[in-house]
């Protein structure tokens, strides 16, 4: 396709379904989605997780990319080599991918117009890679739950999860016998249309709040759904850059609180052979407010126990000024 051929093209697009909201796609000289392209470094951190835990190499791959807005990740992918298949509810983001496909010309990116809560195994098969990014926020209870269950359906090796959490235990639902907590958020006005819903492309497609996970609720129930595993990537290291659409201004590193990126492995429950009674043991669900246990120094010359216990007794008499000033020098 000819550069004038794609900026009409782009243009043709933009007036009727309006500009990129997302991430900014490179798809010819000089030419990209965004007019000032900009970059999102979790891009990078998708990529390399798959890289690193899918046990093949990025073109033997075959990625699902879960509401895929515009389809900068599943596009990426793409252009490795994977065969993807891309769900997005909005008709406007995906014409947006559809235009991007036929630039890049890419006849591996698969593209369909679907709720994703629709995801089915006999529908669609599985996947070495289950993207899911920026979506269980946007999903109301039970079919959040649902959701993450049909995902472990149809994940043959890794799923990326990248999303916002609760910080506070304040809502709990109950599904299948297990009560997970987290709170709840808005995502439409009760009286809102089903036009002006789906006008809202960064929110949910029809339901009018979401139910947020705690990090702690998340694991367990992505352990609780069939997931063997599940770690938090922190490397490569995820913030937004200022330039961003969404982030604060300023050259400062931008980087919320309340969202993780994780991966929950579909792998097979290894026997324990040293440890029959650790074997038959049931695993533990990770509670919601654990009392940690912090390791405290050794008064020199002074046994471990003992320290504790002179410590114990000397902070009852002792101002906390006096007690910071004895921590420095015992530590």
């Amino acid at each position: 396709m000819q550069i004038n051929e794609i900026k009409e093209k782009k243009q043709k697009i933009i007036e009727r379904f309006g500009p990129w909201t997302a991430g900014s796609i490179h798809l010819a000289d000089q030419i990209d989605t965004f007019d000032e392209p900009h970059w999102d470094a979790r891009l990078r951190r998708f990529v390399q997780i798959a890289a690193d835990l899918a046990g093949k190499p990025l073109e033997k791959l075959r990625v699902l990319d879960l509401a895929c807005l515009e389809g900068q990740y599943g596009i990426e992918f793409a252009l490795h080599g994977a065969d993807v298949l891309a769900i997005e509810g909005r008709e406007a983001n995906l014409e947006k991918v559809h235009f991007a496909k036929e630039v890049l010309s890419l006849d591996n990116l698969e593209l369909a117009l679907n709720d994703v809560r629709n995801l089915d195994e006999e529908r669609h098969g599985r996947f070495d890679v289950v993207l899911c990014l920026g979506i269980l926020y946007h999903l109301d209870a039970p079919d959040v739950m649902d959701f993450v269950e049909r995902i472990s359906k149809v994940c043959g090796k890794i799923s990326i999860i990248d999303t916002h959490i609760s910080l506070s235990d304040e809502a709990s639902y109950t599904w299948k016998g297990k009560t997970y907590w987290g709170r709840y958020g808005k995502e439409h006005d009760t009286d809102a249309t089903s036009e002006e819903k789906l006008a809202e492309l960064w929110n949910s497609l029809d339901n009018p709040k979401a139910f947020l996970f705690t990090r702690a609720s998340l694991c367990n129930l992505l352990r609780h759904v069939g997931f063997t595993s599940v770690y938090e990537c922190l490397n490569p290291y995820e913030y937004h850059n200022p330039n961003w659409p969404l982030a604060a201004e300023g050259d400062r590193h931008v980087v919320w609180r309340d969202r993780i990126t994780l991966v929950a492995i579909k792998g097979r429950s290894q026997p324990l052979l040293s440890s029959p009674i650790t074997d038959a043991s049931p695993e533990i669900d990770r509670p919601e407010r654990p009392e940690y246990i912090e390791q405290l120094p050794c008064i020199p010359g002074v046994s471990r126990r003992r320290s504790r216990g002179l410590r114990s007794r000397l902070s009852r008499f002792l101002p906390g000024p006096v007690k910071a000033v004895l921590r420095r020098i015992i530590q």
